[in-house]
């Protein structure tokens, strides 16, 4: 009963109705726009450093997390990662060698990091393998060959079949240089990346440093980052003397900007709304004083002031969830139309480059934004309506019925 008067009582003045609908929806699209655009872009950029290097986890002994030492490896690494994959949530493990080393060739040369892998694992963990630009991955290569970034190439002067000397400390502590022929070219989001890492066949560089089949890392892809936490828990039962971080751990910038971005957006999506507080409340306002000879009649025949009040609200909060409503679904319709063909900004990519972040953004809005705003709404509604609301109730009947008589 008081919702259908309530209902009714919004569309007596349509316009005004309307003008305060208008402002909330397109207030809440423009908001939820932004807001996906700015997860969609914080995902990609996670995302796209998860398949670039960096993974779901990783192991490592705790030796050469602190020192990044080449005698602090992982004991029996091969077997590790045989029971790894055994795990129902793993995609696949992947064992690495990592050695810093001096590239050098005819031009000049660079610090880079040696990653020594064995490529029909890598390239399950990596998207490494969709980005060679030039030549071919490892696996298609004969040995002492290496897969260098763009970047790094353009720095030393090298193209496809370039020799590449690499020089590196053995496990002896004596330097031991490695004469390498470019198979592959490769290019990710991250100009930094390119720069800097370079891939070869574990197998070819554990003769080098005169090793044996030893590993400092193993890289671990998952089904997917849900399975995050329950993987990282199980693996550290399993070797409790090893420290099994998952990508949160490793890259702590990467969480920060996750988690700082969703506050920032409900921050954003909050101001948004007390903007919007400002306009219900002066429509609510008006709609009062223009009825104040009908409250005074309700209250003169027995209404009492309690349903008055919760009266008001009902028609705010009416009025804010329908506005509410027409803005999510416009917003999210047109979140997941740019999300399913991604927004280009290849115009901006040598700056984004700098930055490892993609070129192809695409706009998401999480189910969790929905129900969190329309509780957002909802507070707006109730706040906004409580002037008006009493403003209305403590009118006194006798002067209310004259004031237009």
């Amino acid at each position: 009963m008081l919702t259908a008067l309530a209902w009714k009582n919004i569309w007596r003045s349509k316009r005004r109705s309307l003008i305060i609908l208008a402002a909330i929806t397109l207030g809440l699209w423009g908001g939820l726009v932004a807001t996906g655009l700015t997860l969609g872009f914080t995902e990609t950029y996670v995302n796209s450093a998860i398949d670039r290097d960096l993974t779901h986890l990783q192991i490592h002994t705790k030796a050469f997390k602190a020192e990044k030492l080449l005698a602090d490896h992982l004991p029996q690494a091969d077997s590790i990662a045989a029971v790894v994959r055994r795990i129902p949530a793993v995609v696949e493990a992947s064992p690495r060698m990592i050695v810093g080393a001096m590239a050098s060739s005819a031009a000049s040369s660079a610090m880079v990091r040696l990653y020594g892998v064995d490529p029909e694992a890598e390239r399950r963990v990596t998207t490494v393998l969709a980005r060679v630009e030039e030549g071919v991955y490892l696996d298609s290569a004969g040995r002492m060959t290496v897969m260098i970034g763009e970047t790094l190439g353009k720095k030393l002067s090298l193209k496809l079949r370039s020799k590449l000397v690499l020089s590196f400390q053995g496990m002896d502590g004596s330097i031991v240089y490695g004469a390498f022929r470019i198979a592959g070219l490769y290019r990710t989001e991250s100009s930094v990346f390119d720069g800097s890492i370079v891939f070869v066949r574990r197998e070819d560089l554990a003769s080098l440093v005169g090793s044996g089949s030893i590993a400092h890392e193993i890289a671990v892809r998952l089904t997917g980052s849900d399975d995050v936490g329950r993987t990282v828990d199980t693996l550290r039962t399993l070797y409790p003397g090893l420290l099994v971080e998952g990508w949160k751990d490793l890259a702590p910038e990467l969480r920060l900007t996750a988690e700082s971005t969703q506050l920032m957006m409900s921050i954003f999506l909050g101001v948004t709304l007390f903007a919007l507080l400002f306009g219900i409340t002066n429509t609510m306002l008006m709609s009062v004083l223009d009825r104040v000879r009908e409250f005074g009649v309700l209250m003169a025949v027995g209404m009492h002031r309690i349903r008055l009040f919760r009266l008001i609200i009902m028609e705010t909060t009416l009025l804010s969830v329908t506005g509410a409503l027409t803005g999510m679904l416009l917003g999210g319709v047109t979140v997941a139309l740019l999300g399913r063909g991604g927004i280009d900004l290849a115009w901006f990519s040598q700056g984004l480059a700098y930055f490892g972040l993609p070129v192809m953004l695409y706009p998401v809005l999480p189910a969790y934004v929905y129900p969190e705003l329309m509780g957002m709404v909802l507070v707006t509604a109730v706040v906004a309506a409580v002037y008006p609301a009493l403003k209305a109730v403590r009118l006194k009947p006798a002067a209310a019925i004259r004031s237009y008589g």
